[in-house]
């Protein structure tokens, strides 16, 4: 498995990007089910193996804003249903789309007498387990947010919204008919129809009921018939802290001491799968050096991808210097363009556990 293990517990979810742009039609029951299953799959002692994952009725119906969760049960062992012989397709290359079962197995078990104690079982197919642990890119986010969004599309605007939110500045643009493909809309509704359908309601349900918010702007060109119409959707996605619910985090170390932590401090442990003393130094350095939270995650990012021995020194040293670094042996900055990718060389041959030590012992 190629992805770090997910940090943040059950009710945190990894979802890929290849699912997030797969073609689909999935309704909001069925989607809150893949949410539940992808804040499972990763998490503790799941094998690379391992294939089958367990929805315990009592671990997950406080997720949901149900007036009777007696019926927990119920209500989700109609979405499963909704699976049987349900699938999704990716394009591989031009000519060549592969279809995959949701589920190659599901099995229900209800206890009588113990509504708690009723689960659902499901087998994923051994390529969709392999998927989700290796993709390298995708949308971390709570599941209480998209399990309590009534309509479909915001869901799906969501989990791509989320995926997007730490790169290039939240901005990004997606061709009308893709987003069309995407969400499985008929090619008899009109436009104006779509756009009420995928951009306006997700657009009112979206902004202040999660942890973002966006803005879209419409692109316009002449299109094959020789009429304007809608080509692409330029997003804006940012994202907002929710201030009506006082949130409390805890992170249990090593030693098995369970320490409170902060929200920015949460993030950056569940992105960066470190300690907490870690998490806060490259804050602290992060917030000395006057870098924004985008510039801070995608370094982060950016550290991930990388085979090195301290990842920590590494994220602090660019959090400290930017992208361009003097190598050891020559002393000579090379310059300090932001953008530059190419730190092979630069950073081959310096000591990180040394320069993680200065950096923090000058701020």
């Amino acid at each position: 498995m190629n992805r770090k293990k997910k940090r943040g517990g059950t009710e945190v979810a990894f979802r890929p990007q290849t699912i997030i742009e797969a073609r689909y039609d999935l309704d909001r029951r069925q989607n809150d089910i893949l949410d539940i299953l992808l804040g499972i799959v990763g998490e503790g002692d799941d094998t690379e193996e391992n294939t089958r994952y367990e929805i315990n009725i009592g671990d997950v119906k406080h997720l949901y804003n149900l007036q009777d969760e007696s019926n927990a049960y119920s209500y989700l062992q109609k979405a499963v249903k909704k699976f049987e012989g349900l699938g999704f397709r990716l394009k591989e290359d031009e000519g060549t789309d592969i279809y995959y079962p949701w589920f190659s197995k599901i099995k229900y078990q209800k206890k009588r007498g113990d509504e708690n104690r009723s689960k659902i079982v499901l087998d994923l197919h051994p390529e969709v387990k392999e998927m989700i642990m290796s993709a390298k890119q995708g949308a971390y986010y709570r599941i209480e947010y998209p399990l309590n969004l009534t309509k479909k599309y915001s869901k799906r605007l969501y989990y791509l919204l989320k995926d997007k939110e730490t790169f290039n500045g939240g901005v990004f643009v997606v061709s009308f008919d893709e987003l069309r493909k995407m969400m499985k809309i008929p090619e008899s509704y009109a436009n104006g129809n779509v756009k009420r359908e995928i951009l306006d309601k997700p657009y009112e349900e979206i902004n202040g009921n999660t942890d973002i918010s966006f803005e879209y702007e419409l692109i316009s060109e002449k299109l094959p018939s020789g009429q304007h119409g809608i080509s692409a959707v330029r997003f804006k996605v940012k994202r907002v802290k929710r201030n009506s619910t006082i949130v409390e985090y805890e992170t249990i170390e090593q030693n098995g001491e369970a320490v409170p932590t902060t929200e920015e401090e949460q993030e950056v442990i569940d992105i960066f799968d470190c300690s907490i003393k870690e998490a806060r130094d490259i804050l602290r350095t992060a917030k000395s050096n006057d870098r924004t939270h985008e510039q801070l995650v995608e370094i982060l990012s950016y550290t991930l991808k990388k085979q090195v021995e301290n990842k920590v020194g590494y994220a602090l040293t660019i959090l400290k210097n930017g992208y361009n670094e003097p190598t050891k042996l020559s002393g000579k900055k090379t310059g300090s363009a932001w953008n530059n990718k190419e730190l092979d060389t630069a950073y081959a041959q310096m000591n990180f556990e040394d320069l993680e030590n200065q950096l923090l012992s000058n701020l």
